[in-house]
């Protein structure tokens, strides 16, 4: 914990784009590096809203629930400029980008390692 999952239309490979907001994740004053989960998922199928972008790619960012406002601002500001310039010089159609930030219950959240 903390979880990065990158969504994303069928036809792009954000791969790269993954590992550059990991790495700006991990500068983050709250975030234990040793501790995120980043990850990349395809939609299976994906069809846009009329006249939206023919692509997506949309990041939720897990976290635990407690930090203060400015953190989870910092963390959706810094991130989605980081996205915003990777896919303006990797792309050529545009595409839908965006952002979420989601607290997750410590109550309910369980963690460890098995094995």
């Amino acid at each position: 914990m903390p979880h990065l999952q990158l969504d994303h239309s069928p036809e792009l490979n954000p791969a790269p784009l993954l590992k550059l907001l990991t790495d700006e994740f991990c500068k983050i004053e709250t975030v234990d590096p040793a501790s995120v989960k980043a990850y990349c998922r395809a939609a299976d199928a994906f069809v846009p809203g009329y006249l939206a972008p023919e692509g997506f790619v949309h990041l939720t960012i897990c976290v635990l629930e407690g930090r203060p406002q400015e953190v989870l601002i910092k963390m959706s500001d810094s991130l989605y400029a980081v996205g915003k310039n990777y896919l303006a010089a990797n792309t050529i159609a545009p595409i839908s980008w965006t952002i979420e930030v989601r607290e997750m219950k410590p109550q309910t959240y369980r963690k460890g390692t098995v094995g």
